[in-house]
């Protein structure tokens, strides 16, 4: 009976993960997944070309270093669909997508711009990468049977142990996501399971070694170097099997016979790869012409940074969507990182209550599947250490199967814990695995349809005769109308953002795309203190996709720059203006016909000191961890040619012990050309950092003198400490360590005529 409600229950998380994979691949617009794009070009070569794509052979990227199996299905299943466009072809780009890319939300999250070309029912392009999508949808499937089958071989007598495991490989969210994209990481861990399995069955096998294991264990190694070379490593997972056995059962002449069969199917499927690459880039893996082409990392320079990437390689492999732009909130990701970390620490509950039954049954294919953890947590550091691509939690999708049982078993663990301290003589496996799945599965359904279609989402609309907030109806040359708006706050400090409400009517086919700009001008000197740039609706409603009768709200969020100078005074301006090379700005109208301009104020908004406190424009940037710049002056915010502007800037030292840092104080212009200088010790010199105690608080001066050539306009300060040994700019460190930037831009003055 257990059995039957198991598989049951299995069926039920097998047929659910089929209808979010497929969901995602639906509410994911194309070529939005990582390198999706570089994906779907490598099946369109094979189709177009009858062949696979050569490195660095074409003018734009494909994953053309892969190998190829997945491709090839992909281009199998598509071969006759005549998509009308080249391998080549580049979406339009949304040049905003990664704006403030770390926050949940939906402004501009999108890298490309799409339209009705990919709506349904598809056609051309959009139905090819749907399919191949599709497919790859159902190789997730594969994963998670082969999740449940490999608990099930551990654990035969315990079925719920594998609906547990399945669970957290069908309804992780990152799991979800990459199956219903194009993409060879969800093939690569159906390879990595097939082979667990695989080995796990091996171990299990009372008969031990036999020639048959080396056939299967071979043909599935070189379908493993087929999907993704990073599998490469899990010949040392076979191989720990193969020897296991060998050991147990004392069959070392087998164990010659086995590892031979082995490379021998392993190069009857796989070998021509290699030797592929050998002729074309001199070296069998391809991996050196990838680093020409992508750039790479000295691993004895890097361990630093891959350290500091792993905790966003955690983040990645159970949701971060599109390049990273899509976070979900950072409580998932610690709640999930107790619950693996907790869960793992319970597997060792066997070894501490002596459960020498549990032991002896499980002790073996744990520590195995313990050792395939650590080997491709082992991959996917050695390539943080060599590549700057980014850290990437897919690439530990191999062993996901692996984690996921040693989750689930884990958790099972303390489920015994608890019953014995409950005194309860029966484990309840089967509520255990039902709230696991119920909590993976709402975790999912959430990250898809509350965070992933959220970001891509169309702005709210409203309807022709609602009451909008300040009704203006200013006409933007004849085909979108400001019927109102609203600003949000009346005041904000630096750090924070001012929120305006832009409520559009559009009232003619537009000829093309217009960008929105949001300005803040200061009122005193007409700079501009912050700005925003963006396609309307947050980039995902591009003005060539709308039609007379479109009514929408665009949201936009300006933040206040934390070097902004306080108190002040800025005006909000709005405008629209062509995405072309010309880049010439709409007329706006009034509803009487009056000319407005082509830039529309729309209130203005107080900027206040960051805190109270005698400092003047308040900061907090740490130099090195060495000193901080708390707050800086300027002498007047409007000069002209000839004139000298002094900048004064409020340092802290944070150490006892700090080098003659140089102060580099300069008057730079948007291309960071300097145009007056002001290099020193501070104070003139008069007050080395050497001399400075910790806790000290400095006021240091710098005059700039203002050049007679210099042209009309408004330009930063750039201030910056210079090493006195190794005449290098010290970085700026923020709160978690990462470094920010070695030079700092205040507040803008203005340059007259």
């Amino acid at each position: 009976m257990k059995e039957k409600q198991a598989i049951r229950a299995f069926q039920v998380i097998l047929i659910a993960f089929v209808m979010l994979g497929l969901a995602a691949s639906i509410i994911n617009p194309l070529h939005e997944a990582t390198d999706e794009l570089r994906h779907y070009r490598f099946v369109r070569h094979i189709v177009q070309y009858r062949s696979l794509p050569v490195q660095g052979r074409l003018p734009c990227r494909v994953q053309g270093h892969h190998p190829p199996l997945f491709y090839t299905i992909g281009a199998l299943a598509t071969f006759w669909i005549d998509t009308g466009r080249d391998v080549c072809y580049d979406p339009p780009k949304n040049p905003f997508w990664d704006y403030r890319y770390w926050e949940v939300g939906r402004d501009n999250k999108n890298q490309y711009l799409h339209g009705a070309d990919e709506a349904f029912p598809w056609r051309g392009e959009a139905l090819a990468a749907h399919i191949v999508r599709a497919i790859n949808v159902l190789i997730g499937a594969g994963v998670v049977w082969l999740t449940w089958a490999i608990a099930r071989t551990i654990w035969p007598k315990r079925p719920w142990l594998g609906v547990g495991a399945a669970a957290f490989v069908a309804f992780n969210p990152m799991f979800v996501y990459m199956s219903g994209a194009i993409n060879n990481d969800i093939m690569a861990a159906f390879s990595g399971a097939a082979v667990t399995l695989a080995c796990v069955q091996l171990l299990r096998d009372e008969n031990g070694l036999s020639r048959r294991w080396g056939v299967v264990l071979g043909a599935l190694y070189g379908l493993a170097l087929m999907s993704k070379f990073n599998l490469a490593a899990i010949a040392g997972l076979i191989e720990l099997a193969v020897l296991w056995v060998a050991w147990r059962k004392g069959q070392w002449r087998l164990w010659w016979q086995v590892n031979g069969l082995i490379v021998f199917v392993t190069g009857l499927i796989a070998g021509w790869w290699f030797v592929r690459n050998q002729l074309l880039y001199g070296e069998p893996t391809g991996f050196e012409q990838v680093t020409v082409l992508w750039g790479a990392r000295n691993p004895a320079e890097s361990f630093g940074v891959a350290v500091f990437e792993l905790p966003y390689a955690w983040t990645s492999l159970w949701g971060r969507f599109g390049y990273g732009q899509i976070p979900l909130p950072e409580g998932v990701y610690l709640a999930l990182r107790w619950l693996v970390g907790g869960a793992l620490l319970g597997v060792l509950w066997p070894l501490v209550l002596r459960q020498k039954e549990e032991l002896r049954w499980s002790v073996v294919p744990v520590v195995f599947l313990l050792v395939n953890v650590g080997l491709f947590f082992s991959v996917l550091f050695a390539y943080l250490l060599v590549s700057p691509a980014g850290p990437m939690g897919r690439f530990f999708f191999p062993a996901l199967p692996s984690l996921a049982v040693l989750v689930f078993y884990g958790l099972s663990q303390w489920v015994v814990v608890l019953a014995r301290f409950w005194r309860r003589p029966q484990v309840d496996w089967a509520t255990t695995a039902v709230l696991v799945n119920v909590g993976m599965g709402s975790l999912t359904v959430v990250a898809l349809f509350g965070y992933l279609a959220y970001a891509y989402a169309r702005p709210p609309v409203f309807a022709s005769d609602a009451a909008v907030p300040n009704p203006i109806n200013a006409q933007f040359d004849f085909f979108v109308n400001l019927r109102g708006y609203e600003v949000q706050e009346t005041a904000v400090r630096p750090g924070e953002p001012v929120t305006i409400d832009l409520y559009w009517e559009v009232t003619g086919k537009p000829p093309g795309n217009y960008l929105l700009f949001v300005h803040l001008i200061d009122t005193e000197n007409g700079v501009i203190v912050a700005q925003r740039d963006t396609h309307p609706g947050l980039g995902n409603f591009p003005s060539q996709e709308w039609n007379p009768g479109d009514r929408f709200i665009d949201s936009i969020r300006v933040f206040i720059p934390e070097t902004a100078y306080t108190p002040t005074t800025v005006s909000v301006q709005v405008g629209l203006y062509a995405a072309s090379p010309e880049a010439y700005r709409l007329a706006i109208t009034a509803a009487d016909g009056t000319f407005l301009g082509d830039a529309l104020s729309l209130g203005q908004v107080t900027i206040l000191p960051a805190q109270t406190t005698d400092i003047p424009n308040p900061l907090d940037q740490n130099f090195n961890n060495d000193v901080r710049l708390i707050g800086y002056a300027y002498s007047a915010r409007t000069l002209h040619a000839g004139e000298k502007l002094d900048v004064t800037l409020y340092w802290r030292a944070e150490t006892a012990v700090l080098p003659n840092y140089l102060v580099q104080v300069w008057l730079v212009d948007d291309k960071g050309q300097a145009w007056a200088t002001a290099d020193s010790q501070p104070q003139n010199g008069q007050s080395p950092m050497s001399t400075w105690q910790a806790g000290q608080v400095v006021a240091d001066s710098h005059k700039l003198t203002i050049g007679d050539n210099i042209p009309p306009g408004s330009y930063h300060i750039h201030v910056a400490l210079i090493d006195p040994m190794t005449k290098e700019p010290q970085n700026i460190v923020a709160e978690d360590g990462h470094w920010i930037d070695n030079r700092l831009l205040l507040s803008r003055v203005q340059i007259r005529p």
